[in-house]
């Protein structure tokens, strides 16, 4: 541990001299990246319900929108350790740095921003992540008192590979349930925000982070969007447009990529959950994202050009072709693939894959249930 953690470490001990306000509740998504992902729709049900609580959100940057009644307080700042170590409730769904402490009283969700994975993590690939990241890992299931599951899959995830054997409640995903949902005034501004015209159909791109990326190679990025959205008009029909989201860890390479005019680039957009809503088609290489999309059944593909590097690199949780999507590692495969869709039988894939093997939990909930939790977690301890 570094020195600066050090320092970090002993301010939360410090500030077990002031009091727990039970009423509060600490928010971060990914590591400060803004308002989104589980604690956003966790933090939307509750503000519903009128709850009588103060809710913190930690930010890295002051540009990220939040409702009236969250507080934005700087992420890694001496006021967010202080926040964090007088609050009730914690609710994060990526691990904690390994200085953080939590004492007597305080109760920690974590939400995790995956789910369903098809890449090897946690410790799955402990061998391939850095000695800082398994410390922090293993110091966080340490301090969570619930894991939240959206199917059978996830849960038995959790208990073998993410150092935790505390409760874990499979519920749902709480970021699933506006997809579920499919709120039709919610999709109609989400489109008016993206400036998409009337019966303009969208596909969204969104692959995953590669280790080591330059920005100087780009190839596993770059799509040929011209021949795959002519193939979406061919195959679906209508007028289509592409979007195009990278990880937030490469987010700064959007702006390498050379997009015609039929893309977008919307990485700087704050939830891609909302970018899922809004999506009639979705690509991606390794993203879990596809699972969130997937409920929704609309057609998926993936898009794996660099496979064989990949799983050096990783390697993977499950088999391609246990999944229910296409699988192509070139363009014209993808193109292919979307020529050859059949709907009927993408649909009984979809399905057993779902339900069957993953057990997975429908309905559109979860944020209701966790909220559930928090109040009594308030209320009546825990």
């Amino acid at each position: 541990m570094s020195f600066t953690h050090r320092v970090y470490q002993l301010l939360f001990y410090l500030f077990r001299l002031c009091p727990i306000r039970k009423n509060k509740i600490v928010v971060s998504s990914y590591s400060g990246s803004g308002y989104g992902d589980n604690g956003k729709y966790i933090v939307e049900e509750l503000l519903r319900r009128n709850c009588e609580a103060d809710i913190v959100w930690l930010c890295s940057s002051a540009g990220s929108p939040l409702p009236d009644k969250v507080r934005r307080v700087k992420y890694r700042s001496l006021r967010a350790i202080y926040e964090l170590a007088t609050a009730r409730v914690w609710i994060d769904n990526k691990r904690k740095p390994d200085y953080v402490r939590k004492r007597a009283g305080q109760y920690y969700i974590m939400t995790w921003h995956g789910g369903i994975a098809i890449k090897q993590i946690e410790k799955d690939a402990e061998a391939n992540l850095p000695e800082e990241y398994v410390r922090a890992a293993k110091n966080d299931s340490k301090m969570a008192d619930l894991f939240l599951a959206e199917s059978r899959w996830t849960r038995e995830m959790y208990e073998r590979i993410f150092w935790y054997d505390g409760e874990i409640m499979t519920c749902g995903a709480p970021r699933q349930d506006l997809l579920w949902q499919a709120d039709r005034e919610r999709i109609d501004r989400i489109r008016q925000r993206l400036r998409v015209t009337e019966g303009e159909r969208l596909l969204l791109y969104v692959p995953t982070f590669r280790r080591d990326m330059q920005a100087d190679d780009l190839s596993v990025y770059r799509m040929d969007w011209e021949g795959v959205l002519d193939a979406m008009e061919r195959r679906f029909g209508g007028r289509w447009r592409g979007l195009i989201r990278l990880h937030p860890n490469v987010a700064a390479l959007s702006r390498e990529l050379s997009l015609g005019a039929r893309v977008c680039d919307v990485t700087a957009y704050p939830d891609v959950q909302e970018l899922l809503l809004v999506s009639d088609c979705l690509i991606t290489d390794y993203s879990s994202t596809i699972f969130d999309f997937g409920v929704m059944a609309r057609p998926a593909f993936l898009l794996a050009r660099d496979i064989a590097e990949y799983v050096r690199q990783r390697d993977f949780t499950l088999r391609f072709d246990q999944l229910p999507f296409s699988v192509a590692t070139s363009d014209s495969e993808l193109i292919a693939a979307i020529d050859g869709f059949d709907e009927k039988e993408y649909g009984r894939k979809m399905s057993d894959f779902y339900f069957d093997y993953c057990g997975f939990v429908a309905g559109g909930h979860a944020s209701e249930q966790v909220a559930d939790r928090i109040v009594s977690v308030i209320e009546n301890g825990k």
